[in-house]
């Protein structure tokens, strides 16, 4: 049986200070999660691991590609003849 987590529990395993990333990330989609409470005003929200670990994964920081380095164009200056 999966083992579920309460928004509670995802700040304090993430060390954050308030509930807002979590609870913005519910309601936009990002973050799957049930509302066990029993109405719509204060949900009371269950997350499962497998769903905050999809989330965190989504989030991590992938390393950029190396950009090509760039060159200046040397400027070919017309040979001037002198008489």
């Amino acid at each position: 049986m999966p083992s579920f987590l309460t928004v509670a529990d995802i700040i304090a395993r993430l060390g954050l200070s308030k509930p807002d990333s979590i609870l913005r990330a519910i309601a936009a989609g990002e973050l799957k999660a049930c509302n066990v409470g029993a109405g719509k005003l204060r949900p009371t929200w269950r997350i499962s691991e497998q769903a905050l670990q999809e989330w965190l994964d989504r989030r991590s920081a992938t390393p950029m590609p190396k950009a090509e380095r760039r060159t200046r164009k040397q400027i070919q200056k017309p040979e001037v003849e002198y008489v």
